[in-house]
């Protein structure tokens, strides 16, 4: 397991040793397979929300993988901007951020799980197509959820807590 820098000290990305691609750049490559879309939604036809067509709702979510790609690379590129304008907290009622929190970024049914190393800082952990409301319910929603926990562990066993550890260990890397 590696830490991948994306953009400019601010946005990472878990690649896995088993895995071609860091996880953002894995995760935008499924999301704009129109096979991949098409098997993942047949598998979860029961899932998804009725009067939907099975290509408008491919189109869609091309179109929101697009959208959330464009939107990392604005809000990096912009001094006056930071990452917590997408990425929130991954459970809806935590108010206050903790150490290494674990975060959400999403754009309607797609979803980026991070885990907040600082302010400004992220590092992506993995991701998924969520069209069920909770993530114990469905199977990708929750091995997404042990990839969280195994990279934060991964974070504390290293002794990264903010951003300062974290391009120490970068280095060491």
């Amino acid at each position: 397991m590696k830490i991948i820098c994306i953009f400019a000290y601010h946005l990472f990305a878990f690649h896995y040793e088993d895995e071609t691609y860091n996880e953002l750049r894995r995760l935008l490559i499924l999301w704009n397979d129109t096979s991949y879309l098409y098997n993942f939604v047949m598998q979860n036809k029961s899932d998804i929300p009725q009067k939907t067509t099975i290509p408008t709702l491919i189109n869609q979510l091309i179109e929101n993988a697009n959208e959330i790609d464009d939107t990392l690379h604005e809000i990096s590129l912009d001094p006056d901007r930071n990452l917590e304008e997408f990425f929130k907290p991954l459970d809806n009622q935590e108010y206050q951020i903790g150490i290494l929190s674990k975060q959400k970024g999403r754009k309607n049914y797609l979803r980026l799980y991070a885990i907040r190393i600082d302010k400004n800082c992220f590092v992506i952990t993995g991701g998924t197509i969520k069209f069920h409301h909770l993530n114990k319910d469905r199977i990708h929603t929750q091995n997404e959820m042990q990839k969280i926990d195994i990279c934060r562990e991964y974070l504390k066993n290293n002794g990264v807590f903010d951003a300062d550890s974290l391009y120490e260990f970068l280095k060491e890397q």
